[in-house]
């Protein structure tokens, strides 16, 4: 990837967190853990998407009667290319523990969304 912009760098620390931690994310959490708007976050995955850096899914079923969600994770690819791109323009997301989101919003579960 060419040029990687603050925000996509926010994204995919996020994601890459969020891979570490076996968890994926749906587009409203990713907007609330880095605080960027809904068309920077969807434009960057769907970026990240046309890279193959990036894979989504579906939820299954309808959970509690509203819309099901499609939730976003890391390809083994993706992964790998996130780590090296964190690590060129921000070394010390790669230190932190991977706990928690940029914004230090603790990484929800599926059953608490």
């Amino acid at each position: 990837m060419e040029r990687v912009t603050g925000a996509q760098l926010d994204i995919l620390e996020t994601l890459l967190n969020a891979h570490s931690q076996q968890v994926q994310l749906h587009g409203w959490e990713i907007m609330k853990m880095t605080g960027r708007h809904g068309p920077t976050v969807y434009r960057a995955l769907d970026r990240f998407l046309d890279a193959g850096w990036v894979e989504r899914e579906w939820e299954t079923g309808h959970p509690d009667g509203r819309p099901r969600r499609r939730y976003y994770s890391l390809s083994p690819t993706g992964a790998i290319e996130a780590r090296q791109v964190l690590l060129r323009r921000r070394p010390k997301a790669l230190r932190r523990q991977h706990r928690r989101a940029p914004g230090g919003t603790a990484f929800p579960t599926r059953e608490g969304t």
